[in-house]
């Protein structure tokens, strides 16, 4: 099979069956359809000129190291699966130099600002800024979050379809039910609310009570205060999304005393 997009084609149904993001869809075909063909034979210096060509934007201007590495990815995962399924021999991105990026530090929203921001704020709003401080949400979660999601009975959160299509659950504080309130019915923080939508009313708000922040900032103020209390890299990354969890990992979360301490800190301001 040496036809590029049908290659391409194959990887991106194989993707959309395992319920990835469209998002995520699109960007990987972009990637890979910038490449040389034949795309399952590439030879060394063919991937080493497409990368020197990734290099720059149109205007000249340096890419970013984020975008050169999320575009590295998208080429490694589309020869890993190529070789599992022997489409492909070696996979080149072997060849391309670590892409190197500067740590940057978390900038979470200070407990001061997160008080005066959660100080009378209307009902939507409330909700919105306590899933992201006191839960860890993405905006895109928010906004998907229903009162169904909320299981009371066994202290969790379930977030539907997080970042890559996947689901996790994360663990209900006091602090946070405090601030959802009595519950209702369908969307959590009002109807038809886009991850765009939650973080323009978001960003809106903050302004208007004199806030220098984002609603990414309120999610690192939950990482902050989750490690703060725990130590623990790895229940973090659980609680925030950034590994699979399987199905009976809901029951797995709402017992684990690690993940309730840090719940629980994350739950309180102040």
């Amino acid at each position: 099979m040496e036809d590029n997009g049908q290659a391409i084609d194959l990887h991106i149904e194989a993707l959309r069956k395992a319920r990835y993001s469209p998002k995520t869809l699109d960007a990987r075909a972009r990637v890979l359809r910038s490449l040389p063909a034949p795309i399952l034979s590439l030879t060394h210096e063919q991937i080493d000129t497409w990368w020197d060509s990734r290099q720059s934007r149109p205007d000249g201007e340096p890419r970013a190291a984020s975008s050169l590495s999320q575009e590295k990815s998208h080429v490694r995962a589309f020869y890993v699966w190529a070789m599992r399924h022997d489409l492909a021999e070696r996979n080149p991105s072997d060849w391309i130099d670590r892409v190197r990026q500067k740590a940057h530090q978390a900038r979470p929203v200070s407990e001061a600002d997160l008080y005066r921001l959660m100080d009378d704020a209307p009902d939507d709003m409330r909700r919105i800024l306590a899933l992201g401080a006191m839960a860890g949400l993405r905006a895109a979660e928010i906004a998907k979050v229903t009162w169904e999601d909320i299981d009371r009975g066994n202290g969790v959160l379930w977030v539907r379809e997080g970042k890559g299509g996947k689901d996790r659950t994360v663990p209900l504080s006091a602090g946070l039910l405090v601030e959802l309130g009595e519950p209702g019915a369908g969307s959590v923080v009002g109807r038809g609310m886009t991850a765009k939508a939650v973080s323009l009313a978001a960003s809106r708000y903050f302004r208007s009570r004199g806030v220098e922040s984002t609603a990414h900032k309120l999610r690192a103020r939950y990482a902050t205060r989750f490690l703060a209390a725990t130590g623990d890299l790895a229940a973090a990354a659980d609680a925030l999304g950034h590994a699979d969890l399987s199905s009976i990992s809901r029951y797995v979360v709402a017992s684990s005393d690690t993940m309730r301490r840090g719940a629980e800190a994350a739950g309180r301001i102040g």
